[in-house]
């Protein structure tokens, strides 16, 4: 896939748009599509590979040639099997427990997402446990793949712990507190 997922699924027909496929967690061998821009390579069980995806110089989606692609995708493979960012989450929870207990209620969201700016824009180190393979610290598209997904997760994270906390702030401020 685009996101660095890997699928193990039958494909059906490649035709067109999408790529009918039977759905591996079907237990009636239900056909899906899975929309072509999705998809950067199938590859069968002969060996044989075949690229969805398609180098276009004039978009900002698919610039990349082939392999630079790979190298992408391969980073963002590690980063959404490897990373993880405990503390993003946590920071941001407890920016929200705070402003939903100091702040009033039609502003703790605000603080709490000014905070969770701050914690989910910061730079992404990569650990060297991650990588899947050395040759990766070298290569910019891998970098900006493994960057590109980890700051999504990290993210999703921060938004996850500030909606919580900001939840339970404020639950305490006018249960307890008030």
């Amino acid at each position: 896939m685009m996101n660095g997922n890997i699928f193990f699924v039958s494909v059906g027909d490649t035709v067109g748009d999408f790529i009918k496929m039977i759905d591996p967690e079907s237990k009636k061998n239900e056909l899906v599509n899975m929309e072509k821009n999705r998809i950067f390579s199938i590859l069968y069980k002969s060996g044989t590979e075949i690229f969805i995806y398609k180098q276009d110089t004039l978009s900002e989606d698919n610039y990349l040639g082939v392999e630079e692609m790979r190298s992408y995708i391969a980073g963002a493979h590690d980063a959404n099997s490897r990373y993880s960012s405990p503390l993003a989450f946590w920071g941001s929870f407890g920016l929200g427990v705070g402003s939903g207990i100091i702040l009033p209620a039609w502003l703790a969201p605000i603080g709490a997402g000014a905070g969770a700016f701050l914690l989910g824009s910061r730079w992404i180190k990569i650990n060297r446990s991650h990588i899947s393979d050395p040759k990766y610290l070298k290569d910019p598209n891998y970098i900006s793949g493994y960057e590109n997904a980890a700051r999504q997760s990290r993210v999703q994270n921060v938004i996850k712990g500030a909606v919580i906390g900001v939840l339970i702030g404020a639950v305490a401020r006018y249960t307890v507190l008030e």
